[in-house]
């Protein structure tokens, strides 16, 4: 018996170039292996090389770069807009993926989809007596047409936090409580406390996207307003605008004249841009302090429960699924407060002890959070 991921549209499948889908499918792959079971994954190809993995069906997007401005272009345009579909020549590739079961003969297995609720609507046209599992990692809107008939598409709908599974449910008309959540998980072997914290001031640590609704600038103008009152500290800023590095735009001038600031009251700033997956372990415990200062509702978060592995006291925004993750192991703050923020980093930063003792819960709530039970969630709802 096996199963088949689907990724969704916008993600690919490589530990350089991709994103939390992507980690998610790559570790959850590895808890089904441990347990007999060798799901095959479809994904979209791209340059960059994929995960080493056995199952993985690598299609070619079916981009046409030669039409954009032209009148065909805007002929596709017009025709996705008509059949609902939210990616532009999505529908093809969504054929592609038909295909691709249909020649493997995967049909047999349940599929589990990511995101993309019109590919879901469209495996169930092609495969009515498949069963559908789709898990949300975000709040994915669909035209109205994908949106009436989704809810009887899907065998069973699950979302990665309980606050995505109620938006789920809002969303598509799901009766309360008809969404499943699936927590994604942690290594919690990769992803351990240092053998010692490391010696000197304490370093507050930020990783992800450098975009503003991941909201470095924000730890950056809260780092100011601490620096008047202390200078032990350091800041690091693990990650660039996007996967493969970063495109200058105003809002990287924006972190470059903020570091520059922090840089001149006498607080280093270190910023080594994208980190790959493999090194951000020791990046995470070169800190003490993990802060998650996002604007967006962050649906489950992995960079924040990967800091709690790594015992770092966590200091989050009260987003999402947030709250959900960190529980009464860390401290929040309300969104896009900077005054919190700043208070939660000065108490932090002035009691070595204090880092400690959340650390230590911090590390204890992620323990909860396993790819093995994240694994074993999603074989419960498939049946196998």
């Amino acid at each position: 018996m096996s199963i088949v991921f689907i990724n969704c549209t916008g993600e690919t499948f490589t530990p350089t170039k991709s994103g939390a889908i992507s980690t998610c499918l790559r570790e959850v792959c590895a808890a089904a292996q441990k347990d007999g079971v060798t799901p095959w994954v479809i994904t979209r190809k791209m340059k960059a090389e994929p995960y080493a993995y056995p199952n993985t069906i690598l299609l070619d997007y079916p981009w046409i770069p030669s039409i954009r401005g032209t009148g065909i272009g805007r002929l596709l345009k017009i025709q996705q807009q008509v059949t609902g579909w939210g990616h532009f020549r999505q529908g093809a590739y969504a054929r592609r993926v038909v295909n691709a079961i249909r020649e493997r003969g995967l049909e047999k297995y349940p599929f589990v989809l990511h995101n993309d609720p019109e590919m879901a609507v469209h495996i169930r046209r092609c495969f009515p007596r498949a069963r559908i599992i789709h898990l949300f990692h975000n709040a994915n809107t669909c035209s109205e047409k994908y949106r009436r008939e989704y809810a009887a598409a899907v065998d069973v709908p699950a979302g990665v936090s309980d606050f995505i599974s109620r938006w789920q449910e809002e969303y598509f008309g799901i009766p309360k409580g008809g969404v499943a959540t699936i927590y994604n998980g942690v290594d919690l072997e990769r992803f351990a406390p240092a053998a010692q914290p490391p010696d000197g001031p304490a370093v507050i640590n930020f990783v992800g996207r450098t975009d503003a609704t991941k909201a470095p600038d924000l730890l950056l103008r809260a780092a100011k307003r601490l620096s008047a009152k202390t200078k032990d500290f350091s800041v690091q800023i693990l990650g660039a605008r996007y996967y493969w590095g970063t495109e200058p735009d105003d809002y990287q001038r924006l972190l470059e004249s903020l570091s520059g600031d922090l840089e001149r009251d006498g607080i280093s700033v270190r910023r080594p841009g994208v980190v790959s997956r493999t090194a951000l372990p020791d990046e995470l415990r070169k800190a003490h302090i993990h802060v998650v200062p996002s604007r967006w509702d962050e649906p489950f978060g992995l960079t924040t429960v990967e800091g709690m592995a790594s015992g770092l006291a966590i200091v989050a925004s009260r987003t999402g699924g947030t709250s959900e993750v960190v529980g009464k192991a860390g401290f929040l703050f309300e969104r896009d407060s900077e005054d919190e923020l700043a208070g939660h980093l000065a108490a932090l930063v002035a009691d070595k002890e204090l880092r400690r003792d959340y650390g230590r819960l911090a590390r204890q709530r992620a323990e909860k959070f396993t790819w093995d039970e994240t694994w074993a969630n999603i074989r419960k709802a498939a049946g196998i």
